[in-house]
Protein backbone atom coordinates (compact mmCIF):
# COMPACT_ATOMS: atom_id res chain seq x y z
CA UNK A 1 0.00 0.00 0.00
CA UNK A 2 2.62 2.52 -0.13
CA UNK A 3 2.77 2.52 -3.42
CA UNK A 4 -0.88 4.43 -3.11
CA UNK A 5 1.12 7.10 -0.91
CA UNK A 6 3.75 7.63 -3.48
CA UNK A 7 0.81 8.36 -5.96
CA UNK A 8 -1.00 10.70 -3.80
CA UNK A 9 2.48 12.64 -3.21
CA UNK A 10 2.82 12.98 -6.78
CA UNK A 11 -0.29 14.06 -7.51
CA UNK A 12 0.05 16.16 -4.38
CA UNK A 13 3.29 17.80 -5.95
CA UNK A 14 2.10 17.53 -10.00
CA UNK A 15 -1.01 19.94 -8.43
CA UNK A 16 1.45 22.80 -6.59
CA UNK A 17 3.69 23.05 -9.78
CA UNK A 18 0.54 23.36 -11.72
CA UNK A 19 -0.88 25.85 -9.85
CA UNK A 20 1.88 28.56 -10.20
CA UNK A 21 1.37 28.45 -13.83
CA UNK A 22 -2.47 29.76 -13.33
CA UNK A 23 -1.91 32.36 -10.81
CA UNK A 24 -4.69 35.11 -11.69
CA UNK A 25 -3.26 37.71 -13.65
CA UNK A 26 -4.04 41.64 -12.88
CA UNK A 27 -5.64 43.84 -14.74
CA UNK A 28 -2.35 45.60 -16.49
CA UNK A 29 -4.73 48.83 -17.48
CA UNK A 30 -5.08 51.98 -15.37
CA UNK A 31 -8.97 52.63 -17.24
CA UNK A 32 -10.98 50.42 -14.92
CA UNK A 33 -14.46 50.77 -17.54
CA UNK A 34 -12.36 49.01 -20.38
CA UNK A 35 -9.81 46.88 -19.22
CA UNK A 36 -11.79 44.91 -16.62
CA UNK A 37 -14.42 43.16 -18.94
CA UNK A 38 -11.87 42.90 -21.09
CA UNK A 39 -9.81 40.92 -18.35
CA UNK A 40 -12.20 38.85 -17.44
CA UNK A 41 -14.94 37.66 -20.10
CA UNK A 42 -12.22 35.35 -22.02
CA UNK A 43 -10.92 33.77 -18.89
CA UNK A 44 -14.72 33.12 -17.97
CA UNK A 45 -16.44 29.64 -17.71
CA UNK A 46 -19.73 28.70 -18.69
CA UNK A 47 -21.03 29.48 -15.17
CA UNK A 48 -19.29 32.85 -15.18
CA UNK A 49 -20.46 34.37 -18.34
CA UNK A 50 -23.92 35.74 -16.47
CA UNK A 51 -21.28 38.40 -14.92
CA UNK A 52 -20.31 40.04 -18.14
CA UNK A 53 -23.75 39.83 -19.62
CA UNK A 54 -24.83 41.52 -16.39
CA UNK A 55 -22.32 44.26 -16.73
CA UNK A 56 -23.15 44.36 -20.53
CA UNK A 57 -25.96 46.49 -20.71
CA UNK A 58 -24.01 49.09 -18.63
CA UNK A 59 -23.15 50.17 -22.22
CA UNK A 60 -26.54 50.74 -23.53
CA UNK A 61 -27.36 53.08 -20.40
CA UNK A 62 -24.59 55.16 -21.50
CA UNK A 63 -26.03 55.56 -24.90
CA UNK A 64 -29.32 56.94 -23.49
CA UNK A 65 -28.69 58.14 -20.31
CA UNK A 66 -25.29 59.20 -20.29
CA UNK A 67 -25.06 61.32 -23.40
CA UNK A 68 -22.99 63.74 -21.88
CA UNK A 69 -20.15 61.87 -21.80
CA UNK A 70 -20.50 60.72 -25.33
CA UNK A 71 -18.85 63.21 -27.90
CA UNK A 72 -20.42 61.36 -31.26
CA UNK A 73 -23.59 62.67 -32.24
CA UNK A 74 -26.91 61.04 -31.18
CA UNK A 75 -28.00 60.08 -34.32
CA UNK A 76 -24.91 57.63 -34.26
CA UNK A 77 -25.17 56.46 -31.16
CA UNK A 78 -28.76 55.46 -31.46
CA UNK A 79 -27.49 53.38 -34.36
CA UNK A 80 -25.73 51.29 -32.74
CA UNK A 81 -27.09 51.02 -29.68
CA UNK A 82 -29.98 48.31 -31.15
CA UNK A 83 -27.35 46.70 -32.77
CA UNK A 84 -25.25 46.19 -29.44
CA UNK A 85 -28.74 45.15 -27.84
CA UNK A 86 -29.90 42.46 -30.41
CA UNK A 87 -26.17 40.82 -30.46
CA UNK A 88 -26.32 40.90 -26.71
CA UNK A 89 -29.71 39.57 -25.92
CA UNK A 90 -29.74 36.75 -29.11
CA UNK A 91 -26.54 34.40 -27.79
CA UNK A 92 -28.47 34.04 -24.07
CA UNK A 93 -31.70 33.31 -25.75
CA UNK A 94 -30.22 30.86 -28.09
CA UNK A 95 -28.23 28.96 -25.30
CA UNK A 96 -29.99 29.46 -22.63
CA UNK A 97 -31.94 26.30 -22.52
CA UNK A 98 -29.31 23.61 -23.22
CA UNK A 99 -26.40 25.22 -21.73
CA UNK A 100 -26.49 24.34 -18.34
CA UNK A 101 -24.84 22.24 -16.09
CA UNK A 102 -26.64 18.64 -16.09
CA UNK A 103 -26.90 15.95 -13.34
CA UNK A 104 -25.60 12.51 -14.07
CA UNK A 105 -28.94 11.43 -15.20
CA UNK A 106 -28.42 13.51 -18.32
CA UNK A 107 -26.10 11.87 -20.99
CA UNK A 108 -25.66 8.41 -19.96
CA UNK A 109 -24.92 7.83 -23.67
CA UNK A 110 -21.74 9.62 -23.25
CA UNK A 111 -22.10 12.26 -26.30
CA UNK A 112 -19.01 14.23 -26.39
CA UNK A 113 -21.11 16.91 -27.75
CA UNK A 114 -23.44 16.95 -24.67
CA UNK A 115 -23.88 19.37 -21.85
CA UNK A 116 -21.61 19.10 -18.67
CA UNK A 117 -23.29 16.38 -15.75
CA UNK A 118 -22.00 16.52 -12.69
CA UNK A 119 -19.62 13.72 -13.23
CA UNK A 120 -17.75 15.24 -15.98
CA UNK A 121 -16.87 17.76 -13.59
CA UNK A 122 -15.35 15.31 -11.39
CA UNK A 123 -13.34 14.11 -14.27
CA UNK A 124 -12.11 17.75 -15.59
CA UNK A 125 -12.21 19.60 -12.35
CA UNK A 126 -11.34 23.03 -13.88
CA UNK A 127 -14.85 23.19 -14.76
CA UNK A 128 -16.22 23.48 -11.31
CA UNK A 129 -14.42 27.15 -11.72
CA UNK A 130 -17.01 30.17 -10.96
CA UNK A 131 -19.05 27.57 -10.30
CA UNK A 132 -21.44 27.68 -6.95
CA UNK A 133 -24.02 24.69 -6.39
CA UNK A 134 -24.75 21.81 -4.03
CA UNK A 135 -26.07 18.48 -6.16
CA UNK A 136 -27.36 15.61 -4.13
CA UNK A 137 -28.13 11.83 -5.93
CA UNK A 138 -29.95 9.70 -3.42
CA UNK A 139 -30.03 6.63 -5.95
CA UNK A 140 -26.60 7.01 -6.44
CA UNK A 141 -25.50 8.22 -3.04
CA UNK A 142 -23.70 11.46 -4.11
CA UNK A 143 -23.80 14.42 -2.69
CA UNK A 144 -21.04 17.35 -4.14
CA UNK A 145 -20.85 20.96 -2.92
CA UNK A 146 -19.05 23.71 -5.28
CA UNK A 147 -18.22 27.44 -3.83
CA UNK A 148 -17.08 28.71 -6.84
CA UNK A 149 -13.20 27.69 -6.30
CA UNK A 150 -13.25 24.94 -3.89
CA UNK A 151 -15.17 21.60 -4.31
CA UNK A 152 -15.99 18.66 -2.65
CA UNK A 153 -17.82 15.42 -2.94
CA UNK A 154 -19.30 12.02 -1.36
CA UNK A 155 -20.08 8.99 -2.75
CA UNK A 156 -19.29 5.34 -2.84
CA UNK A 157 -16.98 2.68 -3.49
CA UNK A 158 -18.23 -0.68 -3.54
CA UNK A 159 -19.39 -0.39 0.15
CA UNK A 160 -17.17 2.50 1.32
CA UNK A 161 -17.85 5.61 1.88
CA UNK A 162 -15.38 7.64 -0.86
CA UNK A 163 -14.36 11.60 -0.40
CA UNK A 164 -13.10 13.93 -2.90
CA UNK A 165 -11.59 17.32 -2.26
CA UNK A 166 -10.54 19.72 -4.68
CA UNK A 167 -9.45 23.32 -5.88
CA UNK A 168 -10.40 25.36 -9.38
CA UNK A 169 -9.07 28.28 -10.68
CA UNK A 170 -9.18 29.73 -14.00
CA UNK A 171 -8.27 27.09 -16.90
CA UNK A 172 -7.19 24.66 -14.09
CA UNK A 173 -8.21 22.30 -11.67
CA UNK A 174 -7.02 19.38 -9.61
CA UNK A 175 -8.63 16.82 -7.35
CA UNK A 176 -7.80 14.12 -4.48
CA UNK A 177 -10.40 11.12 -3.74
CA UNK A 178 -9.58 8.57 -1.54
CA UNK A 179 -11.77 5.56 0.21
CA UNK A 180 -9.63 3.68 2.71
CA UNK A 181 -10.86 0.18 3.88
CA UNK A 182 -7.31 -1.12 5.20
CA UNK A 183 -6.88 -3.62 8.30
CA UNK A 184 -4.04 -5.16 10.07
CA UNK A 185 -4.22 -8.24 12.69
CA UNK A 186 -0.90 -9.21 14.17
CA UNK A 187 -1.60 -12.18 16.59
CA UNK A 188 0.15 -15.35 18.33
CA UNK A 189 -0.75 -17.33 15.68
CA UNK A 190 0.21 -15.01 12.65
CA UNK A 191 0.03 -11.89 10.92
CA UNK A 192 -3.19 -11.51 8.87
CA UNK A 193 -3.30 -8.13 6.75
CA UNK A 194 -5.48 -7.31 3.44
CA UNK A 195 -7.93 -4.56 2.34
CA UNK A 196 -11.69 -4.19 1.99
CA UNK A 197 -13.60 -4.21 -1.48
CA UNK A 198 -13.51 0.03 -2.75
CA UNK A 199 -10.47 0.73 -1.33
CA UNK A 200 -9.81 3.30 -3.74
CA UNK A 201 -7.35 6.58 -4.46
CA UNK A 202 -6.61 8.70 -7.24
CA UNK A 203 -6.88 11.76 -8.48
CA UNK A 204 -7.20 14.28 -11.08
CA UNK A 205 -5.65 16.88 -13.14
CA UNK A 206 -6.89 19.48 -16.14
CA UNK A 207 -5.84 22.31 -17.56
CA UNK A 208 -6.68 24.64 -20.36
CA UNK A 209 -3.98 24.82 -23.00
CA UNK A 210 -5.77 27.93 -25.24
CA UNK A 211 -8.45 26.33 -27.34
CA UNK A 212 -7.62 22.85 -26.25
CA UNK A 213 -7.69 21.31 -22.79
CA UNK A 214 -5.15 18.73 -21.10
CA UNK A 215 -6.80 15.78 -18.40
CA UNK A 216 -5.14 13.75 -16.88
CA UNK A 217 -6.84 10.66 -14.47
CA UNK A 218 -5.29 8.17 -12.19
CA UNK A 219 -7.66 5.76 -9.77
CA UNK A 220 -6.53 2.61 -8.07
CA UNK A 221 -9.33 0.43 -6.94
CA UNK A 222 -9.09 -2.62 -5.03
CA UNK A 223 -12.27 -4.43 -6.61
CA UNK A 224 -12.53 -7.78 -4.16
CA UNK A 225 -11.52 -8.13 -0.67
CA UNK A 226 -7.85 -8.85 0.03
CA UNK A 227 -6.62 -11.30 2.48
CA UNK A 228 -2.86 -11.79 2.71
CA UNK A 229 -1.79 -14.16 5.86
CA UNK A 230 1.59 -15.30 7.15
CA UNK A 231 1.21 -17.95 10.01
CA UNK A 232 3.52 -19.21 12.41
CA UNK A 233 2.47 -22.72 11.07
CA UNK A 234 1.64 -23.40 7.27
CA UNK A 235 1.78 -21.82 4.00
CA UNK A 236 1.69 -18.04 3.61
CA UNK A 237 -1.31 -16.48 1.25
CA UNK A 238 -1.69 -13.35 -1.16
CA UNK A 239 -4.47 -12.03 -2.47
CA UNK A 240 -4.33 -9.18 -5.85
CA UNK A 241 -7.51 -7.77 -6.71
CA UNK A 242 -7.12 -4.61 -7.99
CA UNK A 243 -6.95 -2.08 -11.21
CA UNK A 244 -4.34 0.62 -11.51
CA UNK A 245 -5.77 2.78 -14.03
CA UNK A 246 -4.53 6.16 -15.50
CA UNK A 247 -4.96 7.93 -18.64
CA UNK A 248 -3.86 11.14 -20.45
CA UNK A 249 -6.68 13.05 -23.12
CA UNK A 250 -6.54 16.20 -25.06
CA UNK A 251 -9.67 18.07 -26.02
CA UNK A 252 -11.00 20.98 -28.29
CA UNK A 253 -14.05 20.94 -25.60
CA UNK A 254 -13.02 24.93 -24.37
CA UNK A 255 -13.36 26.28 -28.71
CA UNK A 256 -15.84 23.79 -30.11
CA UNK A 257 -18.60 24.81 -31.70
CA UNK A 258 -19.66 22.04 -34.23
CA UNK A 259 -17.15 19.34 -34.28
CA UNK A 260 -16.60 18.25 -30.17
CA UNK A 261 -13.56 15.70 -30.00
CA UNK A 262 -11.09 14.32 -27.35
CA UNK A 263 -8.23 11.60 -27.92
CA UNK A 264 -6.16 9.72 -25.34
CA UNK A 265 -4.62 6.34 -23.94
CA UNK A 266 -5.58 4.77 -20.88
CA UNK A 267 -3.05 1.87 -19.36
CA UNK A 268 -4.75 -0.55 -16.88
CA UNK A 269 -3.32 -3.17 -14.71
CA UNK A 270 -5.52 -5.66 -13.47
CA UNK A 271 -4.89 -8.21 -11.31
CA UNK A 272 -6.51 -11.01 -9.80
CA UNK A 273 -5.26 -14.02 -8.63
CA UNK A 274 -4.42 -15.82 -4.88
CA UNK A 275 -1.51 -17.46 -4.38
CA UNK A 276 -0.85 -20.15 -1.26
CA UNK A 277 2.74 -20.60 -0.94
CA UNK A 278 3.54 -18.96 -3.98
CA UNK A 279 1.81 -21.20 -6.26
CA UNK A 280 -1.52 -19.41 -8.05
CA UNK A 281 -4.73 -21.33 -6.72
CA UNK A 282 -7.29 -19.78 -8.53
CA UNK A 283 -8.27 -20.42 -12.04
CA UNK A 284 -10.16 -17.68 -13.08
CA UNK A 285 -7.07 -15.80 -13.82
CA UNK A 286 -7.54 -12.97 -15.85
CA UNK A 287 -4.30 -10.50 -14.62
CA UNK A 288 -3.40 -8.79 -17.39
CA UNK A 289 -2.33 -4.90 -18.77
CA UNK A 290 -4.15 -2.98 -21.03
CA UNK A 291 -3.09 -0.43 -23.19
CA UNK A 292 -6.22 1.61 -24.92
CA UNK A 293 -6.26 4.41 -27.43
CA UNK A 294 -9.07 6.61 -28.01
CA UNK A 295 -11.47 9.18 -29.91
CA UNK A 296 -14.44 10.29 -29.18
CA UNK A 297 -16.48 12.86 -31.29
CA UNK A 298 -19.93 14.76 -31.18
CA UNK A 299 -21.41 16.67 -33.06
CA UNK A 300 -25.30 19.15 -33.29
CA UNK A 301 -26.67 17.26 -36.13
CA UNK A 302 -30.19 19.01 -36.05
CA UNK A 303 -30.88 22.46 -34.15
CA UNK A 304 -33.36 24.72 -33.18
CA UNK A 305 -33.81 26.87 -30.54
CA UNK A 306 -35.86 24.92 -28.73
CA UNK A 307 -34.58 21.50 -29.64
CA UNK A 308 -31.37 19.75 -30.24
CA UNK A 309 -30.36 16.35 -32.07
CA UNK A 310 -26.42 15.51 -31.33
CA UNK A 311 -24.75 12.49 -32.61
CA UNK A 312 -21.41 11.03 -31.64
CA UNK A 313 -19.43 8.30 -31.80
CA UNK A 314 -16.88 6.98 -29.27
CA UNK A 315 -14.01 4.67 -30.59
CA UNK A 316 -11.25 2.36 -28.85
CA UNK A 317 -8.72 0.08 -29.54
CA UNK A 318 -7.66 -2.26 -26.30
CA UNK A 319 -4.74 -4.14 -26.80
CA UNK A 320 -4.23 -6.44 -23.59
CA UNK A 321 -0.98 -8.62 -22.66
CA UNK A 322 -2.25 -11.38 -20.43
CA UNK A 323 -0.18 -12.58 -17.74
CA UNK A 324 1.53 -16.14 -18.54
CA UNK A 325 0.36 -18.65 -16.06
CA UNK A 326 1.47 -21.85 -15.24
CA UNK A 327 -1.23 -24.76 -14.90
CA UNK A 328 -1.51 -28.27 -14.93
CA UNK A 329 -3.45 -30.40 -17.63
CA UNK A 330 -5.31 -33.48 -17.26
CA UNK A 331 -2.27 -35.78 -18.19
CA UNK A 332 0.01 -34.17 -15.55
CA UNK A 333 2.08 -31.79 -17.46
CA UNK A 334 2.46 -28.68 -16.17
CA UNK A 335 1.84 -25.61 -19.32
CA UNK A 336 2.38 -21.83 -19.33
CA UNK A 337 -0.89 -20.14 -20.49
CA UNK A 338 -0.54 -16.90 -22.79
CA UNK A 339 -3.16 -14.76 -24.57
CA UNK A 340 -3.03 -11.67 -26.40
CA UNK A 341 -6.13 -9.59 -27.62
CA UNK A 342 -6.53 -6.74 -29.83
CA UNK A 343 -9.82 -4.63 -30.15
CA UNK A 344 -11.46 -2.16 -32.06
CA UNK A 345 -15.16 -0.90 -30.41
CA UNK A 346 -17.26 1.29 -31.98
CA UNK A 347 -20.15 2.92 -29.71
CA UNK A 348 -22.35 5.06 -32.10
CA UNK A 349 -25.08 7.21 -29.83
CA UNK A 350 -27.36 9.75 -29.85
CA UNK A 351 -28.90 12.55 -27.49
CA UNK A 352 -32.31 14.48 -28.17
CA UNK A 353 -33.33 16.91 -25.91
CA UNK A 354 -36.63 19.69 -25.81
CA UNK A 355 -37.29 22.65 -24.02
CA UNK A 356 -41.30 22.09 -23.64
CA UNK A 357 -41.49 25.14 -21.75
CA UNK A 358 -39.34 27.63 -19.64
CA UNK A 359 -38.56 25.79 -16.62
CA UNK A 360 -39.07 22.00 -18.73
CA UNK A 361 -36.57 19.89 -20.76
CA UNK A 362 -37.16 16.42 -22.11
CA UNK A 363 -33.69 14.65 -23.16
CA UNK A 364 -33.08 11.02 -24.32
CA UNK A 365 -30.41 8.83 -25.69
CA UNK A 366 -29.51 5.48 -27.11
CA UNK A 367 -26.18 3.87 -27.64
CA UNK A 368 -24.23 -0.03 -28.33
CA UNK A 369 -21.07 -1.01 -28.18
CA UNK A 370 -20.43 -2.91 -31.62
CA UNK A 371 -16.91 -4.83 -31.10
CA UNK A 372 -15.76 -4.29 -35.08
CA UNK A 373 -12.90 -6.81 -34.66
CA UNK A 374 -11.60 -9.16 -31.89
CA UNK A 375 -8.00 -10.54 -32.49
CA UNK A 376 -7.25 -13.48 -30.07
CA UNK A 377 -3.88 -15.32 -29.85
CA UNK A 378 -2.40 -18.04 -27.23
CA UNK A 379 -1.76 -21.03 -26.09
CA UNK A 380 -4.41 -23.46 -23.77
CA UNK A 381 -3.89 -25.70 -21.34
CA UNK A 382 -3.08 -28.59 -23.79
CA UNK A 383 -0.70 -26.46 -25.16
CA UNK A 384 -2.18 -25.85 -28.06
CA UNK A 385 -1.18 -22.50 -30.23
CA UNK A 386 -4.58 -20.98 -31.20
CA UNK A 387 -5.79 -17.60 -33.22
CA UNK A 388 -9.61 -16.56 -32.84
CA UNK A 389 -11.56 -13.50 -34.56
CA UNK A 390 -14.99 -12.49 -33.84
CA UNK A 391 -17.30 -9.48 -34.50
CA UNK A 392 -20.02 -8.92 -31.59
CA UNK A 393 -22.73 -5.99 -31.81
CA UNK A 394 -24.09 -5.68 -27.99
CA UNK A 395 -27.61 -4.80 -26.87
CA UNK A 396 -28.70 -1.49 -26.92
CA UNK A 397 -28.96 0.62 -23.81
CA UNK A 398 -31.96 3.74 -24.16
CA UNK A 399 -32.66 6.05 -21.44
CA UNK A 400 -35.37 8.49 -21.29
CA UNK A 401 -35.61 11.95 -18.28
CA UNK A 402 -36.46 14.97 -17.62
CA UNK A 403 -35.09 18.17 -15.96
CA UNK A 404 -37.37 20.80 -13.99
CA UNK A 405 -35.62 23.84 -12.91
CA UNK A 406 -37.63 26.69 -10.76
CA UNK A 407 -35.85 30.16 -11.87
CA UNK A 408 -31.93 30.39 -10.64
CA UNK A 409 -32.77 28.42 -7.35
CA UNK A 410 -33.13 24.43 -7.84
CA UNK A 411 -33.48 22.27 -10.16
CA UNK A 412 -34.31 18.31 -10.31
CA UNK A 413 -33.51 15.79 -13.27
CA UNK A 414 -33.94 11.76 -13.66
CA UNK A 415 -33.98 9.09 -16.07
CA UNK A 416 -36.25 6.42 -15.55
CA UNK A 417 -35.90 2.86 -15.46
CA UNK A 418 -36.52 -0.05 -17.43
CA UNK A 419 -39.04 -1.64 -14.69
CA UNK A 420 -40.89 1.39 -14.91
CA UNK A 421 -42.20 0.26 -17.86
CA UNK A 422 -41.94 -3.11 -17.89
CA UNK A 423 -43.06 -3.70 -14.46
CA UNK A 424 -46.01 -2.00 -12.69
CA UNK A 425 -45.19 -2.56 -9.19
CA UNK A 426 -41.73 -1.54 -8.92
CA UNK A 427 -43.34 1.99 -9.23
CA UNK A 428 -44.74 1.36 -5.23
CA UNK A 429 -41.97 -1.00 -4.35
CA UNK A 430 -38.89 1.32 -5.16
CA UNK A 431 -36.98 -1.32 -7.07
CA UNK A 432 -35.30 -0.02 -10.12
CA UNK A 433 -37.87 2.79 -10.40
CA UNK A 434 -35.16 5.63 -11.53
CA UNK A 435 -31.67 4.83 -12.90
CA UNK A 436 -30.74 8.19 -11.38
CA UNK A 437 -32.78 10.59 -9.26
CA UNK A 438 -30.65 14.00 -8.44
CA UNK A 439 -31.00 17.62 -7.64
CA UNK A 440 -29.65 20.91 -7.45
CA UNK A 441 -29.40 24.29 -5.19
CA UNK A 442 -28.09 27.16 -7.06
CA UNK A 443 -26.16 30.25 -5.65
Amino acid sequence: MNIKKFVALTFVSTAFALAQETAPVAPAAEPTETSQPVAETPAAEPASAPQPVTETPAVAPVVQADSAKTVAPSSETKVEAPATAETTDAAPTEAGPFDVLHGNAYNTVGNEAAADNVNGLLARPDLFYGKKFFYIEPSGEMGVVSLGSFFAAMDISGDLGRATAGYAANGFGAALHVSLGQFNVDGDNGKKAGAKAGDDIGFDVSKVLGDYVLVLNADWLTFAEENDTDPKIGKSTEEDYRDLLVSASLSNAPSAQKHFWTVGASFLRHENEKKVGGQVQNGDVDSHISITPFFNYGTPALKTSRANLLLGLNTSVPVSFFDEQEQVNDVGDTVKTSLTELEVVLSPNVLAEVAVLKSLMLFGGASYDWHLFKYSSGKDITDDEYTAMESISDKVNASVGLRYQYEDLLALEFTFGDSFFTDTKAIFNGEGVFVRFGGFVYF
